[in-house]
């Protein structure tokens, strides 16, 4: 797996937003000088590197607003780190994307092909722990987040319900 994660990381160009990336995958970000910006919403690495990278914490929920029209090359997501806030990171990804999201990781592909096949993107599993979603042709509108989110929330709901009976 983290062997064609690196060659992944080595083929990326422009602007790249890593999230929960560990020191060997930001190392070779760093190494790498085809990528012009890169942002890491990543609480355990400390210190500066030589490119605009910042170590802040931010709220995964306001990555929308954090980021505004800036859009991002290229996403790449530990899927752990994401999952709590899957609903949230779905919409604000297609935002923010403009060319492929990268997850990693113990992955639910069942649940990401679901709420990403919604924003008409290609899905492709490179491999049982990777998994990349082309967001070029994606669009995005607020009503349709908002009806999502409703079903959603509604499906969510009625999970939570069937485990509380079952118990």
């Amino acid at each position: 797996m983290m062997n064609k994660l690196k060659n992944i990381i080595k083929k990326l160009n422009g602007s790249v937003l890593g999230i929960g990336l560990n020191e060997e995958l930001i190392n070779l970000i760093e190494i790498n000088n085809c990528i012009t910006e890169c942002n890491l919403l990543n609480p355990l690495i400390k210190g500066s590197l030589k490119k605009s990278l910042f170590n802040k914490t931010i709220k995964i929920k306001k990555i929308r607003k954090k980021f505004k029209k800036n859009k991002i090359n290229y996403i790449i997501c530990e899927y752990e780190q994401i999952n709590n806030y899957l609903n949230t990171f779905v919409k604000d990804s297609i935002y923010i994307g403009k060319n492929k999201i990268y997850f990693y990781g113990n992955i639910d592909i069942e649940t990401l092909k679901l709420k990403y096949s919604r924003y008409n993107t290609t899905i492709n599993v490179i491999d049982k722990n990777i998994i990349e979603i082309d967001v070029s042709q994606a669009k995005n509108n607020f009503f349709k987040d908002n009806y999502y989110r409703f079903i959603d929330f509604k499906n969510h709901l009625i999970e939570v319900i069937g485990d509380v009976l079952m118990n």
